[in-house]
């Protein structure tokens, strides 16, 4: 159906309360029992660019999962086995993405392809590379997905391809596979990684866990309502844009992804006309709403029904907060909504935020005292930003540790380390990995803070991965690109992210050495490296940065010394 968006919807009252959730020991049991008792609450709802809405309730969600488990059974996936969804935001995903659970799989989200990625073989790859790692046994995907591994049915490493059209229902659904609440409900991978990402193995009791503590520490109740974009592929879509409102009852309502990114105004207008109250996004996000979005575009946008405008999944910078809330103030937008979080995957998704409804804390701390001695100073004046990223969730604690994994105190900028209730399970197929960052019941999260009257402070991460826009790339697969291109003196390409202040995220850079010297063979050098880039990773090299021999810095074994490379050629990038 086409809607006119200046046209307020209100959804009826929810007839689910918090006592089905509260009761819970397995995802697939609440929703069953939520489809049992209110089959006819109508759960989702998909708005896309043309105005089109279409809805889905929750009986029609769970009939369709179980004509899509029978189809499932039918390829052969066993009780604990995986199955990789390659499907866009849509009722087809979320049905899909129970029905592996109730044939008692686990189910894994993956993206789609992307316009940004030049040649669908690269990216068939890719998803063959993780069907392998993850040994799954099934790949469920479009027709466009199916018939890139048709062409070449080695990628599909011995995992079954099925997509939806194959999906019909015949006869009587297979019995729903009972587990425990020990039981691997989903894994998760690294939303934007070009690599083989690290599976991030979540159980039901920590899925419910997070969920509930999400719920309690940002008072959301089935009054609320969910309005989002974040593709649900990435935590924070799939947990806190889907399962979370689902379960405690919220109306929730869902934008692909692409046509928030053609159309940033499609979010703020359906916030208007569902009067919503919670969203999720990256920094990037409201960067770009403030920052690109035509006056007229606005005319009649109404977003005082928003209260929770959560800022998560990258770095919150102050500059965006400030801008979005200038530009839509006078849209009903308050600066109490602005809530900034912080959460990482191996905990489901957020452990802190900020209160609510309080405005956001920001603090200017001095520069050198940060850099030489490791301190959060407090300054006036003249000092660098820095944005409060909340107070823990319910059962959760975050402490701030030194290399030697010894407690620090306020303002002493150390490593952050994290137990909660709701900690993953580990990495799949890699106990070398976890048993190294989850120990004695604690999560080495490898960003570096400071605590300050209770609230966390983000200062940097301790890893590589450069996040542009909420999603976390690789930097070797960049290099890797970089290094095929004739010209760059291989293994001499280094690749880091280089922050964007107007933008609200990451730039993708890289200093890469050669031996040329002519201006017009240096030029063309540069294009070929970012066509490389561009074809086989989807990412544009922002700033490439061509050396002579001896250019990067490596260890004393001859590994890149990615930060020192950038610390070294810091004046040719922005900071």
């Amino acid at each position: 159906m086409n809607v006119d968006l200046r046209e307020v919807r209100h959804f009826p009252p929810s007839p689910i309360g918090p006592q089905l959730l509260d009761e819970a020991e397995t995802l697939t049991g609440l929703v069953a029992a939520l489809a049992d008792r209110f089959p006819d609450w109508e759960c989702l709802t998909i708005l896309d660019r043309a105005r089109e809405e279409r809805s889905l309730t929750l009986g029609a969600l769970w009939a369709r999962a179980r004509a899509v488990q029978a189809a499932i059974v039918r390829t052969g996936l066993a009780p604990g086995e995986i199955a990789l969804l390659v499907l866009p935001t849509g009722p087809e995903l979320v049905s899909a993405y129970f029905a592996v659970m109730l044939a008692g799989g686990v189910p894994g989200l993956l993206a789609t392809p992307s316009n940004r990625v030049a040649d669908r073989r690269v990216y068939a790859a890719r998803i063959g590379a993780l069907l392998a790692n993850a040994r799954a046994r099934l790949l469920y995907c479009e027709e466009e997905v199916a018939a890139l591994f048709r062409d070449d049915p080695a990628l599909l490493a011995g995992a079954a391809l099925l997509t939806p059209a194959e999906a019909g229902a015949t006869g009587a659904p297979p019995p729903v596979v009972e587990v425990g609440s020990e039981a691997i409900a989903t894994v998760q991978y690294s939303s934007g990684s070009t690599g083989i990402p690290k599976g991030v193995l979540l159980a039901h009791r920590a899925l419910l866990n997070n969920i509930r503590a999400v719920r309690d520490g940002l008072a959301l109740t089935a009054a609320d309502v969910s309005v989002n974009w974040i593709p649900l592929y990435h935590d924070m879509g799939l947990i806190d844009a889907f399962l979370m409102p689902l379960v405690i009852g919220c109306p929730t309502v869902l934008i692909p992804t692409t046509d928030f990114m053609r159309e940033p105004a499609l979010w703020l207008w359906a916030i208007t006309r569902y009067r919503g109250t919670i969203s999720w996004a990256p920094n990037f996000a409201y960067a770009l709403c403030a920052g690109r979005i035509a006056e007229e575009e606005l005319v009649g946008l109404h977003l005082s029904s928003w209260r929770i405008a959560i800022n998560a999944a990258e770095p919150v910078l102050a500059h965006t907060i400030d801008a979005f809330t200038t530009h839509f103030a006078p849209h009903g937008f308050t600066a109490e909504a602005m809530t900034p979080a912080w959460g990482l995957a191996e905990n489901v998704t957020i452990a802190t935020a900020h209160p609510v409804p309080e405005r956001p804390r920001v603090e200017r701390i001095n520069r050198h005292s940060l850099v030489t001695d490791s301190v959060a100073v407090s300054v006036a004046a003249d000092g660098l930003s820095s944005v409060a990223i909340g107070r823990c969730l319910p059962r959760c604690e975050v402490e701030i540790r030194d290399a030697a994994g010894r407690p620090l105190p306020d303002r002493r900028v150390g490593a952050v380390w994290l137990r909660s209730d709701s900690l993953f399970q580990g990495y799949h197929r890699d106990p070398e990995l976890t048993a190294r960052i989850l120990v004695e019941g604690w999560l080495d999260t490898g960003d570096q803070g400071y605590l300050a009257d209770g609230d966390l402070y983000f200062v940097a991460r301790a890893k590589d991965v450069i996040i542009i826009g909420g999603e976390k790339y690789a930097p070797h697969d960049v290099e890797t690109a970089i290094n095929r291109v004739p010209g760059v003196r291989e293994g001499c390409a280094v690749a880091f992210g280089v922050l964007d202040a107007e933008r609200g995220t990451e730039d993708l850079a890289a200093v890469v050495e050669t031996r040329e010297t002519d201006a017009v063979r240096l030029a063309a050098l540069r294009e070929a490296i970012r066509w490389e880039v561009i074809t086989a990773v989807g990412l544009a090299v922002r700033h490439l940065l061509l050396v002579p021999p001896g250019g990067i810095e490596k260890t004393t074994s001859g590994k890149l010394a990615r930060r020192a490379t950038r610390e070294r050629h810091a004046a040719h990038f922005p900071h």
